[in-house]
């Protein structure tokens, strides 16, 4: 299925490895033109150059000013303006997953929704007029399963994300008559490579693949699994956002398409 996306000019957010990375892979295997963006240059730039990449963008969006420099630094590597969007940058306070909600410091709070809010919120106000202008956009927040379905710890992460499901829905309501569509992609957990790190030391084994990974952490309910029966691969979450950047994809808005295995069942 061709999903017309040759030539279309995109910023991949937090694309320096995991899932970023593999949205930005396959959005290059289809001939979009990207930018893959980090806080690592070395990393980055090691990116780019294994999938054919226009450039980079480097800067933490959680920091003021940041956001424009990124989108400043896409715009010279694309030679125009960011077509797709896709916010997938974020992170975890990890400190807090073991912390009960009234036991997170305040300041926590505010760290994870500048982090995996208020980063995305400023791309998406700094790229939708130009998308409105032309008549063409696509922005994809990643968010998580847990901004639905929260497990009462590392709430901080968790209501940061609930506000980007929430700001997602907002945007996408206010662009009305233009074809420009904004929605969520929610993963559940998705075996990115920290995860199969994690699992090779768990088992003992560095020969591993992450498909074995998968499956010995399945077997052996390291975590919770899924009615799948297995974790997601980043891959699978890259097809469902490559589907919702395309220029095909032009009646689907203020949607959140679940990649959970079922994780988040019964909910929207």
């Amino acid at each position: 299925m061709d999903l017309m996306l040759k030539g279309r000019r995109a910023l991949v957010t937090g694309s320096s490895s995991g899932i970023g990375e593999a949205i930005a892979r396959l959005l290059v295997e289809e001939g979009a033109s990207v930018v893959v963006h980090g806080r690592n240059l070395e990393r980055a730039e090691r990116v780019a150059g294994e999938i054919g990449a226009a450039g980079v963008a480097i800067g933490e969006l959680s920091e003021d000013g940041v956001a424009q420099a990124v989108h400043d630094q896409a715009l010279a590597a694309l030679s125009g303006s960011v077509e797709i969007l896709i916010n997938n940058a974020g992170g975890n306070s990890e400190g807090n997953t073991a912390k009960a909600p009234a036991e997170i410091p305040v300041a926590d709070f505010m760290s994870n929704y500048k982090a995996n809010t208020l980063g995305a919120v400023q791309l998406c106000q700094l790229c939708v007029p130009d998308m409105v202008a032309a008549n063409f956009g696509r922005i994809v927040n990643v968010s998580s399963a847990v901004a639905m379905q929260p497990n009462y710890m590392g709430t901080d992460y968790s209501a940061a994300k609930a506000a980007l499901n929430n700001f997602t829905l907002s945007l996408a309501g206010s662009l009305r008559g233009v074809n420009v569509c904004v929605n969520v992609l929610t993963p559940g957990v998705i075996l990115v490579d920290g995860l199969v790190r994690f699992g090779r030391m768990k088992f003992g084994d560095d020969s591993l693949t992450a498909e074995q990974v998968n499956d010995r952490l399945a077997a052996e309910a390291v975590f919770e699994v899924p009615p799948a029966g297995r974790f997601g691969m980043p891959r699978e979450l890259a097809m469902v956002a490559a589907m919702l950047a395309s220029p095909a994809n032009g009646f689907i808005t203020g949607a959140n398409y679940r990649v959970d295995g079922g994780q988040t069942r019964g909910l929207n």
